[in-house]
Order: structure tokens, then C-alpha cells, then sequence
């Protein structure tokens, strides 16, 4: 299966996805686990809410409907859907066990290959979330400093000290956490600017790379440098770029070297993991800490880290998604441009970000209409970043070009861009 059976364009029939939604309102606290998995996270009323299954990088829905996709279970999908390395992995070592009393092999396994990996990495330390990681590796910043403040950019997790926005949060936490956007060019040298101001009390500058842009890697320098004037930790949160960007990811890909770096997501394919890896003078003081977790040495995730890690290092993982992300980047601009609307896709080749307006409520009034447009075409898409797994084929990015067009040419014909323009020009 290939290419999705979809009604090209037709009214999707999403009873047994609305019908499990209304359940859900009923007996799941926060509709489900994720916010990103929300309906309103894409176009209510008009997009499946629950899918069935998955093969490959196509994906079935409660109702049969079948699509393409690009969310990749929120970029942790970089093998798509029951990759056979992923099943072997599952499958051959099911029958020694989940989780035991003692530590086991893998754990120092799976450690091995994921150090020979990722540059200046010595030990790895396993946990389940990507907010976990940045928890545990913010904490042993701050041990290793001895200083209590950190610099956040971008997303890194729903913990308190990187959410403090949301209700139910001490506002004592809000002190120690500086939140810096880096959406622009313009948003560089304040980071800059506030490690050298804040850098005494500063003990780690916790920075997720935007998705929305290419940073240049002179930046990244700029704040490596930074940190080592003041004796700040630079952590690297590669929880998405991990294994994207490059097999050592965004270190390697922009040349920089970072004190800590956290991963998850495609650490382990789908399976739930995450580390933090760095050199040894660092990681062994995390043995002077409180930091501990039963689920960090269950033993099929990490059997899957191994094998999946060694798949990476097997195939040209890394150099195909690239390619595949450049295809459709260069074929949805083009289209687009022919058509004269706004949409463009930005961001790192294999994370590609399909853009309406810099402005986000003028993007998303854009954005959810084109989702269900696409879904109706069979192809699934977020209205912020996604992804190019391992297993998309040429033809599916061709297809998907080709959607795109009918769906604009569709949003066109109903005169969605002139009623944005006009709101806009309202305002």
C-alpha cells in the first residue's frame, strides 16, 4: 500500500471519529494525551480525530479512511508505521521480560551506540519523555553550576519550569526561568544579550532550535561562546532534531558542541524513550543527585533504541529524508506561487512547516481549512511543523504536491484568501 484510498475531495465520513470524541469528553481528562492530538489543534468538525492503525507511512482512521502522513506521531514516527526493524526488535526479545528488579544488558547496549553517535557524547542516562530529559538535565546544570536560573527557547516540555504561563504553577518558579523567543533574526541577540546579563546566576541555557526558520550555525557559536564566558551549560534540546538534521543531529549539522544534549522522539522509532547524553566529567555527577525512574530501563524500548539507532547508521536515513523534504518543498512553493496564494513551505528540509502568514491568527484561519481540504484528499498534515519519515516514497510527495494544489485551487474557489485579506485590512 502505497497510496491512500481517498475520496479526492469529497465530504470525509468520520461518524465512528465523532462518535469515540464525544465518549472521550465524557472519560478522558483533557480529551487525550497530548494537546497536539486535540481536534482544535486541526479543523474541528472537518478532520479524523481517531486513527486505527498504520503501515508504512500511510495511516487508516476509525471510519476506513486511509492517508498519508506527515504528523509521524509527532515526529517520533521516523520509520513510519511498524517498520520491520521495529517489529524484530519488539518481537525477538518480548520473552525475556518488560521491566527487572536488576539493571540489564541493553541498558549498557543501548548506551554504547547511542554515544558512538552523538558527538562529544560519553555516557547516556535513559528516561521515558523528552520532558523528563530536560528536567533531569536542567537539574544537573543547576548541580553542576551551582547557579539556579536557566534560559528556555523553544518548546522543551510541559514541566513547570518550562510552562509557567499555565494555571497552577507556584510563581516562585517563574523567577528562574527566562522564556526567549528566536522566531526571527531579531530575536538572537537578546539571548545574547541576556546570558551576559543574567550569566552569574545563569546555570544552563536549555535551547530547542525554531522550526519556523534555518538558524545559522555563526548564532549557535555566538551562544557556545557565551556560556563558556560565564560558565553556563549549553543543553541541546535535539528531542525533534535528533537523527534528523544529521545522525549526530543539530550539533552536527551546525557544528557546535553543547554541554548536555536531550533526545527522545526518534530514539526509539515510536517506542517510548528519551536520554541525556554528555561527556563523562558531567554525566557523572548525575550519580550525586535524586534522579531516578522505573520505566527508563524497560527493556523493549531500548532493545528498539539499539536496533533502530544501527538501522540509522545502516541506511542513508538521514540523506533520504533530506532529499524527500526538498521535493516537496520545492514542488507545494511552486505550486503555490502558480496559484498566488501565500502558503509556503519553510524550516529544515526534513521538517517541513507549511506557512499562510507570519500571523498567527491569519495562518491558522488559512491553516485549518487547508487540513481538511488535504485530509479530504488523503493526506494528513499539521498546521505547524511535520515530518518526512523514512519510508515516504517520491510518489507520495507527488501525490501530495498534487493535493495540495486541488485544496488551494478548492480554498481559491471558495474565497478563503480574500476573506483573510479582508479581516486583515479590517483590523
Amino acid at each position: 500500500m502505497t497510496l491512500p484510498v481517498t475520496p479526492n475531495g469529497e465530504t470525509l465520513n468520520l461518524t465512528k471519529s465523532f462518535e469515540l470524541a464525544k465518549e472521550s469528553e465524557k472519560l478522558v481528562a483533557g480529551f487525550t494525551q497530548s494537546m497536539m492530538k486535540k481536534p482544535e489543534q486541526f479543523a474541528p468538525g472537518h478532520f479524523p480525530v481517531y486513527i486505527a492503525s498504520g503501515q508504512g507511512a500511510i495511516v487508516t482512521d476509525v471510519d476506513g479512511n486511509e492517508y498519508i502522513d506527515f504528523i509521524c506521531g509527532l515526529a517520533a514516527n521516523t520509520l513510519g508505521h511498524n517498520h520491520p526493524t521495529v517489529v524484530s526488535a519488539i518481537s525477538e526479545n518480548l520473552s525475556k521480560g518488560l521491566i527487572h528488579s536488576l539493571p540489564t544488558p541493553v541498558e549498557v547496549k543501548a548506551a554504547q551506540t547511542l554515544t558512538d553517535i552523538i558527538p562529544g557524547a560519553e555516557m547516556a542516562r535513559f528516561f521515558k519523555t523528552g520532558a523528563d530529559a530536560n528536567s533531569a538535565a536542567v537539574r544537573l546544570a543547576r548541580h553542576i553550576t551551582g547557579k539556579e536560573e536557566i534560559i528556555t527557547v523553544g518548546y522543551n516540555g510541559w514541566h513547570d519550569q518550562y510552562m509557567f504561563d499555565t494555571p497552577g504553577v507556584p510563581e516562585v518558579i517563574r523567577q528562574y526561568t527566562h522564556r526567549m523567543p528566536l522566531f526571527t533574526p531579531m530575536d538572537e541577540q537578546p539571548v545574547l544579550d541576556l546570558i551576559a546579563e543574567r550569566g552569574d546566576k545563569l546555570a544552563a541555557v536549555l535551547l530547542s532550535v525554531p522550526y519556523n526558520r534555518v538558524l545559522t550555525g555563526e548564532f549557535l557559536r555566538q551562544v557556545r561562546k557565551a556560556c563558556n564566558d560565564k560558565g553556563v551549560l549549553l543543553v541541546m534540546d535535539e528531542v525533534v532534531t535528533g537523527f534528523r538534521l544529521a545522525l549526530g543531529g543539530a550539533q552536527e549539522y551546525f557544528d557546535v558542541s553543547a554541554d548536555l544534549v536531550t533526545l527522545s522522539k526518534g530514539i526509539a522509532a515510536g517506542m517510548p524513550l528519551s536520554a541525556v547524553v554528555g561527556a563523562a566529567k558531567h554525566m557523572k555527577r548525575m550519580e550525586e543527585l535524586q534522579v531516578s525512574t522505573t520505566f527508563g530501563g524497560e527493556m523493549l524500548s531500548l532493545e528498539v533504541c539499539d536496533a533502530v539507532l544501527n538501522e540509522y547508521r545502516r541506511s542513508d536515513f538521514v540523506g533520504r529524508i533530506a532529499t524527500l523534504g526538498v521535493r516537496l518543498k520545492e514542488g507545494v512553493n511552486k505550486v503555490s506561487a502558480a496559484l498566488g496564494t501565500p502558503l509556503q513551505v519553510v524550516g529544515y528540509d526534513p521538517i517541513p512547516m507549511f506557512l499562510f502568514s507570519k500571523n498567527p491568527v491569519e495562518h491558522v484561519k488559512l491553516a485549518e481549512p487547508f487540513l481538511a481540504e488535504m485530509a479530504k484528499r488523503g493526506v494528513l498534515l499539521r498546521r505547524e511543523v511535520n515530518f518526512i519519515c523514512g519510508v515516504h516514497t517520491e510518489e507520495q510527495i507527488d501525490f501530495t504536491i498534487k493535493a495540495v494544489e486541488a485544496s488551494l485551487q478548492a480554498m481559491l474557489d471558495a474565497g478563503l484568501f480574500a476573506k483573510v485579506e479582508e479581516g486583515a485590512a479590517a483590523q
